[in-house]
């Protein structure tokens, strides 16, 4: 690997169970860094790994490299629920914020100008995961052939410490005691800067006239507010923003935002400073002040977006890009793809008992090492060796590990390793391509819904409680100016340099599964983009030792027999897997094929001079 993005062991433990933070308090770690540290420098060709699984034995060569398939698998075009177009293209879950994308595709923007503009705009119409108050990954792959993943993830102020960590979780996990110091700001700029077309407040004026002149509020935002009113209608400014007298505005009452307008708007003049700087960072640290929080206008003057090198896997003759660490999700992503490759998943149906049970195998083994490596990687000092992600993607880890993926059987938990605590499901993901052939991948969070649940008076600003995500100890814990781990996998699969899939979701510890399904659904079974969405998913972490299945896409009962018939457990949940935004490219053509999940909704939209396409 180049650049900073170097590996790194750790076990992780996240505060932030489902919607509500409070109900999912800190773990032990287990095993701990140093110990997993001392056992990858007992075996200098070896990665480390938990105690459960055995190290690729040093004698042992490295495999040959798989061929990828001749003829070249030819990705399915069409589908009737799929946006059509050889323009740009926008998914994302609120509709307002796609169609502020295409306006800055359509006034001569690229991707990555549509990307912030999108990103900008659900700070305003999507409070409940979009944000300038958070924190996100991004994945941009130029039509050049260049790749760079930028990394904007919160990051610890400098007052933080494990023992505060521990206190403001065990207090419920929101209020300004959980506040980072916020990373989507200079994320956002940083790739229009690095990468766009358009000055900035033109990027950004879509989302200032939304927060200025107001929206309506949209079925999906309603309830998200109504679940979380009893929380925001502490704060003064939250409750003025989104209720009126005592209660939670519903759907379609008009939501507006002056003070988040006057706030977007100083970005837009001033850049980083117009945000981590000035009258704005001045509110915001007199809040803190006020109300118990650590974040300083020192930590806000000190916070930096990252490009790191994206991380990198062929999957049957494609390259998948995604994110590197501090996620923990892209590389879940990345070593599911190459062990299926290897024991030749595609053979089969996805959707088979035996493609289910071979994709539930590497899952379980790809959870187990996404904790030892998803941390900040700007942190790891001395503590494991180079290049332990790739040693982990390797051939020779992935065939001699051990215990082995038995085909007919399914692995005990107990044999492999033990779970951290959950992660917030609360993040929302888009995917844009303009006509020359960019593309960006964004995944942003405010961790749980609604993030802390509150507002620095005069800002408009909601903040997340990323703080929650550190671990009470090992590489993860908490340290001044440290970015804490996430799942969130935005990714991009491309051939011969062009762009054919651009892919990513919300759902906290869900979304590898969910990302790694959709793409064995579009490149395996060749489904077209829209139906690849719409099939059923299934999850499983570790913890509990169970399939997750989702009731109302659920899998056939005769391939539920079979995969219990090999040791597994099925849980059906009325809770959704993930809320897939993906775009399908055909690089010859130039045309593309659009798809907003149902399962949240939302919209996706293509660029046209008349009146936009849209399904």
């Amino acid at each position: 690997m180049r650049g900073r993005a170097r590996p790194v062991v750790f076990a992780i433990a996240f505060a932030v169970a489902c919607s509500d933070p409070a109900t999912a308090p800190l773990k032990a770690p287990a095993p701990s860094a140093s110990a997993i540290a001392q056992a990858a420098a007992a075996s200098a060709d070896a990665p480390a790994t938990s105690s459960a699984i055995a190290a690729t034995p040093e004698a042992e060569p490295e495999p040959p490299p798989i061929a990828a398939p001749s003829p070249p698998i030819q990705l399915a075009t069409g589908g009737k629920d799929a946006v059509h177009s050889q323009a740009g293209m926008v998914t994302s879950v609120e509709a307002n914020a796609t169609r502020a994308g295409i306006k800055v595709l359509e006034e001569g923007g690229n991707a990555i100008d549509a990307a912030v503009a999108v990103g900008y705009a659900l700070a305003v119409t999507h409070p409940s995961a979009g944000n300038i108050g958070g924190g996100g990954f991004m994945i941009v792959r130029l039509a050049s052939g260049e790749s760079y993943a930028i990394d904007f993830r919160e990051a610890a102020p400098a007052a933080a410490t494990t023992e505060k960590v521990l206190a403001e979780v065990k207090a419920g996990a929101f209020g300004y005691a959980s506040v980072a110091v916020p990373g989507t700001v200079a994320g956002l700029n940083l790739a229009r800067e690095r990468f766009g077309k358009k000055k900035l407040a033109e990027d950004i004026a879509p989302a200032i006239k939304l927060a200025k002149d107001g929206h309506k509020l949209s079925p999906r935002a309603a309830l998200s507010l109504k679940a979380q009113w009893d929380k925001l209608k502490h704060d003064p400014e939250a409750r003025k923003i989104w209720g009126k007298k005592k209660d939670a505005f519903k759907e379609g009452d008009r939501v507006v935002q002056k003070d988040l307008a006057r706030t977007l708007q100083a970005i837009a003049e001033h850049g980083d400073a117009g945000f981590y700087e000035g009258p704005v960072a001045e509110k915001i640290e007199a809040a803190m002040k006020k109300n118990g929080g650590d974040v300083t206008k020192a930590d806000l003057a000190a916070y930096k977006a990252k490009i790191r090198e994206p991380l990198t896997v062929q999957y049957r003759g494609f390259t998948v890009e995604t994110m590197p660490p501090p996620s923990m999700g892209g590389i879940a992503v990345a070593q599911m793809l190459v062990q299926l490759e290897r024991v030749d998943s595609h053979t089969e149906s996805t959707e088979s008992a035996h493609g289910l049970h071979l994709f539930v195998e590497a899952a379980k083994r790809a959870y187990v090492d996404r904790r030892l490596v998803g941390a900040d990687p700007d942190f790891y000092g001395d503590k494991v060796p180079p290049n332990f992600v790739s040693r982990l993607l390797s051939g020779k880890y992935i065939v001699g590990r051990k215990p082995a993926i038995d085909p007919q059987k399914a692995t005990l938990v107990s044999t492999l390793a033990a779970s951290g605590a959950k992660e917030s499901p609360e993040t929302t993901h888009y995917s844009v391509v303009d006509k020359d052939g960019n593309a960006v991948s964004c995944t942003v969070t405010l961790s749980a819904s609604f993030g802390a649940k509150i507002v620095p008076a005069g800002t408009g600003v909601l903040f997340s409680n990323a703080l929650g995500a550190f671990s009470p100890s090992g590489v993860n814990e908490a340290a001044a100016g440290k970015r804490m781990a996430s799942s969130m996998s935005p990714t991009i699969v491309s051939r011969d340099g062009k762009v054919e899939i651009v892919i990513g979701s919300p759902g906290g510890d869900t979304i590898p599964n969910t990302v790694t399904q959709v793409l064995r659904s579009l490149i395996d079974d060749r489904l077209t983009v829209d139906k690849a969405v719409k099939r059923g998913r299934i999850h499983h972490q570790l913890e509990p030792d169970a399939i997750r299945t989702e009731i109302g896409r659920d899998i056939p009962e005769n391939v539920k027999k079979a995969l219990t018939s090999m040791g597994h457990t099925i849980t059906p949940s009325i809770i959704p897997l993930g809320d897939v935004k993906a775009i399908v490219r055909d690089p010859t053509t130039g045309e593309s094929w659009a798809y907003a999940d149902t399962r949240e909704g939302g919209l996706a939209m293509a660029e046209t001079k008349g009146k936009p396409k849209k399904k």
